[in-house]
């Protein structure tokens, strides 16, 4: 399993990370949500499937893949008609690009 925050799309809540400190942080400048580890250990595959269905803006895809399935896990698929959507509805509140940070 491999997790994936859309950087762009995070909402800066930290509700991944108060699901599960650790496997995530959030940027010191500017609250964004990163993945801190490489891989996601076993244990852990129900917990960050809790954090992706928990994060408000819909920014975590976790990528369910073998070992064998490296190749396709790491190309990036094109949006679902749904975060195309996303992306967009956030893109027209949000002109400017601004983050809404101070």
């Amino acid at each position: 399993m491999r997790v994936v925050v859309d950087q762009d799309l995070c909402g800066t809540s930290g509700q991944c990370v108060l699901t599960l400190p650790g496997t995530f942080c959030q940027r010191e400048p500017d609250g964004v949500a990163e993945v801190c580890v490489a891989t996601v250990p076993q244990a852990l595959h129900a917990a960050v499937r809790l954090a992706a269905s928990q994060c408000p803006v819909a920014a975590i895809r976790v990528i369910e893949s073998d070992a064998g399935d490296d190749e396709r896990a790491s190309a990036d698929p094109a949006p679902s008609p749904e975060e195309a959507e996303r992306h967009a509805a956030r893109d027209q509140r949000n002109p400017g690009g601004h983050d809404g940070t101070v």
